[in-house]
């Protein structure tokens, strides 16, 4: 039986995939750099870093197809271009190396510039001026683009899938794309928190990553992934209080503001001389509000992906699967009815 690789398997996303290839009856490599797990008749671990090019290439080594989700990163732009720049491209000329027959890319919706009202599909390339941007959204940009040139001169089969705002089981709920959360019952937004954002369940982004493997014809291109259920931060935050029966709430933030306070931050650590300091983009937090709406009818089409539309369902798979029980004696636990 022929193997399919998951680097980075063990992560939020990995975890849905490797079980939605298992079940598909998929023999699947998990390869992360903590690979481990109790033996499972399709599933086996193996222990690599997306830096190490000798072990890439024994992980990858017998593949049909290879799926990125690796992360990485630190506190210097150097970690984020080794950790995703670097390593997309040692990846994308292994898998050219040893025949695999397409590589899947997980990008993120942060390579795109999502700061303006308008649609962004497919075909909107990553962020032009990623330099303005943090270094992850940065990295996401320029790792799009060395695999995009790798197929352009090397016929390199990439497919890129960008998903948006992901939640699911195993999830968390205090999520950074609702806004900053100073404390677990404070999110402060990204702005006035009202467009809807691009929210996608976990278990839908797997379903298009497992449809990406065998989908006729899609290499060298790029598909968004958001839900149909659309609602703004503003709205999930209120949501949560009310299944969580706590008092978590969300404060809308002048975007100028956040700003004025981040510059305000730069300009301390500037004095206390503090390395990696880069200035405050406002172009990375204008992106944060998520104003452009995601047009993703490449990936309904070509890949067949039918994303839950169940506003209950949504709800249930994000929040409610991630809430520990309320114990008997908690005040908020309602009193039995007769």
């Amino acid at each position: 039986m022929s193997e399919v690789a998951v680097i980075g398997g063990s992560g939020f996303i990995g975890r849905a995939l490797v079980a939605k290839l298992d079940s598909g009856g998929a023999a699947v490599r998990v390869v992360s750099r903590g690979a481990g797990g109790p033996p499972q008749k399709n599933i086996r671990y193996v222990r690599a870093s997306v830096s190490d090019a000798p072990a890439m290439r024994r992980a990858l080594a017998g593949v049909t197809e290879a799926f990125y989700l690796a992360t990485g990163g630190g506190d210097r732009w150097e970690d984020f271009e080794r950790d995703y720049v670097g390593a997309a491209g040692l990846v994308g000329r292994l898998c050219l190396e040893l025949g695999v027959r397409r590589l899947i890319y997980t990008s993120s919706i942060a390579a795109l510039y999502l700061g303006e009202p308008g649609v962004a599909d497919d075909s909107t390339p990553a962020d032009p001026r990623d330099e303005a941007r943090s270094y992850y959204a940065r990295a996401k940009a320029r790792a799009e683009r060395v695999l995009m040139e790798l197929h352009r001169k090397e016929s390199l089969p990439v497919v890129i899938l960008r998903p948006g705002v992901v939640v699911g089981r195993g999830g968390v709920l205090t999520h950074s794309g609702l806004g900053y959360w100073p404390v677990d019952t404070w999110c402060l937004g990204w702005g006035r928190g009202r467009n809807p954002l691009p929210f996608v369940l976990v278990q839908d982004v797997a379903s298009a990553l497992a449809a990406a493997r065998c989908a006729p014809g899609i290499e060298g291109r790029a598909f968004n992934l958001a839900g149909d259920v659309f609602v703004s931060a503003s709205e999930f935050v209120k949501e949560l209080a009310i299944r969580s029966r706590r008092k978590i709430r969300f404060y809308p933030q002048s975007l100028l503001k956040i700003q004025a306070v981040e510059i305000a931050k730069w300009v301390i650590k500037a004095l206390a001389r503090k390395p990696e300091n880069p200035f405050p983009s406002f172009r990375d937090l204008k992106s944060r509000g998520l104003f452009t709406q995601l047009d993703c009818s490449g990936a309904k089409t070509l890949l067949g992906w039918q994303p839950n539309a169940d506003p209950e369902v949504f709800f249930r798979e994000a929040i409610d699967m991630n809430l520990r029980p309320i114990p008997e004696d908690d005040p908020r636990k309602p009193p039995l009815r007769c």
